[in-house]
């Protein structure tokens, strides 16, 4: 069994980057919920995003579920984001060791935009009114260590997107593999994510009342117009991880990913850490696509770990480039106990 397994998931690794469709940049556009593809953990962020072989414990629910595989007791991470054009992101996480059973997650993200003022053709000005809009990601996550060197994870995410009085809601599911050869130091990372149906909005603001007739009796006809279905942004990645330098608790660990885009053209990162006496981490990555308008780039970060008895707790911080847009800033917060 365990040698079926392992053939299994090394063909997986092999062939899923060459049997996926190429990103293409006539996709641009095509696809919605793209929220589910903002990162919620900084040390992942400050190595580029290439962390799909190296990612450990609960963070690892976004990158690759399988990594949560070694998850020991319970972890507990919080993450604070400035993005892009003053949207900000908040992400809470959860994972808790079950034995022999496995692991289990809870995870919620939650993308603010602030409030907007209310304009219509008939008062271009402004209405007075305001409204909101929030984007909400909640995820149920599994994962488990199929075999010594083979561990497995699942996510499954609710989306919910709110626009004024419009909705669009999801799901999509993401699977993973990591597997680690006997080569030392050296890891191998498959992810599928943001696979599901597509969405679509709706709400009162898409009905309206046509008038007809002339004179002071004019007939009125409700009109209701539809919202148009879009793809959820799907994508497989490909990622190694090799650990080049160990020398007792210090360690210089290289990352890189491939991933295959059905909603853009294909992307590739790189990213390394550096650990001290494994409680001081520096980190730094860069993201590339051959798209014109990707406004990612390089990223950089530190992280601090701090025992404490039985707790563990960690402080992650990353920089990012973003464009024409300010950097991002980002604050991660783990527990482990």
């Amino acid at each position: 069994m365990r040698t079926v397994a392992k053939v299994v998931i090394l063909a997986a690794i092999v062939l899923a980057p060459a049997l996926s469709s190429a990103g293409d940049s006539r996709r641009l556009g095509t696809a919605g919920a793209l929220e589910l593809l903002i990162p919620t953990d900084a040390r992942g962020a400050a190595m580029g995003g290439s962390v799909n072989a190296a990612c450990e414990g609960v963070d690892a629910w976004f990158w690759n579920p399988a990594g949560a595989a070694n998850v020991e007791n319970n972890e507990l991470s919080a993450s604070h984001r400035t993005y892009i054009a003053g949207i900000t992101l908040d992400h809470v996480s959860f994972a808790r060791n079950l034995g022999s059973a496995g692991v289990i997650g809870l995870s919620a993200k939650v993308l603010s935009m602030g409030d907007e003022p209310v304009y219509t053709t008939t008062q271009p000005d402004g209405t007075g009114e305001m409204f909101s809009t929030s984007f909400v990601v909640v995820s149920l996550s599994y994962a488990r260590t199929l075999t010594d060197r083979v561990s497995f994870g699942i996510n499954g995410n609710y989306v919910s997107e709110q626009i004024f009085r419009e909705t669009a809601r999801g799901i999509a599911f993401d699977m993973g593999f990591i597997y680690r050869p006997s080569l030392r130091g050296l890891a191998l990372g498959l992810v599928v994510k943001n696979y599901g149906p597509t969405m679509k909005f709706d709400g009162p603001d898409f009905g309206q009342t046509i008038q007809s007739g002339e004179g002071s009796n004019p007939s009125g006809a409700e009109g209701r117009s539809q919202g148009a279905s879009f793809e959820l942004p799907s994508f497989i990645q490909f990622g190694v991880a090799w650990d080049a330098l160990a020398r007792g608790k210090n360690q210089l660990r290289m990352t890189t990913s491939y991933q295959s885009n059905n909603f853009s053209e294909d992307e590739f990162r790189i990213g390394s850490e550096w650990g001290l006496a494994d409680q001081l981490f520096l980190r730094g990555g860069y993201s590339a696509s051959p798209r014109g308008s990707y406004i990612y780039g390089l990223s950089a970060g530190a992280g601090l770990r701090l025992p404490w008895g039985g707790t563990v707790t960690t402080l992650d911080y990353t920089w990012a480039e973003a464009g024409v847009f300010d950097s991002n800033h980002f604050f991660t917060v783990k527990v482990r106990f």
